[in-house]
């Protein structure tokens, strides 16, 4: 989606993940519905919501059926909308350095972007860990986007649940989005 989305996309390099679950011409999510039995002093794997894809960067997420998907590595993955008007990202990498430094870095790099409008890159929380946010504007071969963007860190890994969305669908692309981020979940 050009230099500005590429900005933050790119600031770690892919992380390495598990080998995905399903394969990428089966077009099958895989889903988790009953917990696995488990050795003594073990634990159960975490339950997934339904119709969650288990993606090879160590996370699942369920996205919108309909949507095109497409494996950048196999830490990052895009699902497109129908109509070209929202795209979702989800990735990870393996965490290095403060969170908010790295985005602030990106940042900088972003604002390199045509007509790129920083809206707000501040701390935050997601599931009660600490996390960043970051939305701005900009704009791709004459067409205005908006870009929301969350990252945090857990357990040696960064992660991240992006999107960003022509601004005539802002109402619907926001609730997709915040679907997204319900269903996510590190694996």
């Amino acid at each position: 989606m050009g230099a500005v989305v590429a900005g933050v996309l790119v600031f770690v390099p892919g992380g390495e993940g598990r080998e995905a679950v399903d394969t990428p011409s089966s077009g099958t999510a895989s889903t988790a519905t009953t917990p696995a039995p488990t050795v003594q002093g073990t634990s159960r794997p975490r339950s997934l919501p339904p119709g969650a894809r288990v993606e090879a960067g160590g996370f699942a997420w369920v996205t919108p059926r309909g949507w095109q998907r497409d494996v950048k590595t196999g830490a990052e993955v895009h699902y497109t909308s129908p109509d070209g008007t929202q795209e979702l990202v989800a990735k990870s990498s393996l965490a290095r350095g403060d969170l908010m430094d790295t985005w602030e870095t990106s940042e900088h790099n972003a604002r390199q972007g045509q007509d790129y409008v920083k809206i707000r890159l501040e701390e935050t929380t997601f599931r009660g860990r600490p996390a960043v946010v970051w939305e701005y504007t900009f704009t791709l071969r004459g067409t205005p986007w908006h870009a929301r963007l969350l990252g945090f860190d857990e357990r040696g890994k960064s992660y991240q649940i992006n999107t960003w969305y022509q601004p005539g669908v802002e109402g619907d692309a926001l609730r997709t989005y915040e679907r997204v981020k319900d269903g996510f979940t590190v694996l």
